[in-house]
């Protein structure tokens, strides 16, 4: 969502609006690629305060995901909610045409986001926080036994009945160790 900084006065800006993930290319390419499906729009309630010359972004980010356990291939859902904190700041006249020296970061412009012009897109914030919020490994619950590696038979709703032999005939002491 495009803000215009005039929109922002001292006491700062109360915001809601809806990211549809098919009309975003970032989250379209995630829900594209089979890693989670987004069961509904993304939900942002922000505020935007001034700070000197920058705009701190404060908020929730929410919405309803489908992923598949890493473990057990099975489809799940899963509530994302996630706070959002981020800063931006007006592109200084040295970052507008970046030389190639230019383009290492100080310790001033990490966690900014820089703008030109007389608005922000909080919609890019949204973004990067609801994909570091993707699970890179996800799984349906803790205790997930996954699936059996020889007959594919899902141990969360039984045992398998394929015989279990150690891979190894060396390794058959370990046998004696756990007792199986």
């Amino acid at each position: 969502m495009r803000v215009n900084l005039d929109a922002i006065k001292d006491n700062g800006l109360k915001t809601e609006f809806e990211l549809d993930p098919a009309q975003d290319e970032g989250l379209r390419a995630v829900q594209q690629s089979g890693e989670v499906q987004f069961l509904g729009p993304i939900l942002s309630r922000l505020e935007l305060r001034p700070i000197a010359d920058t705009i701190e972004v404060r908020g929730r980010l929410s919405a309803r995901l489908r992923l598949t356990c890493a473990r057990c291939l099975a489809k799940f859902e899963q509530d994302l909610d996630r706070e959002l904190h981020c800063t931006y700041a007006p592109r200084p006249p040295e970052r507008r045409d970046p030389k190639a020296g230019d383009l290492e970061l100080s310790a001033d412009d990490v966690g900014l986001i820089f703008f030109d012009g007389r608005t922000i897109d909080t919609a890019e914030a949204v973004r990067e926080e609801v994909l570091s919020a993707i699970p890179l490994r996800a799984l349906c619950r803790e205790d997930c036994r996954g699936l059996c590696p020889h007959c594919g038979t899902d141990l969360n709703t039984g045992n398998c009945t394929c015989a279990q032999k150690a891979a190894d005939p060396r390794l058959s002491v370990l046998t004696q160790l756990t007792g199986k």
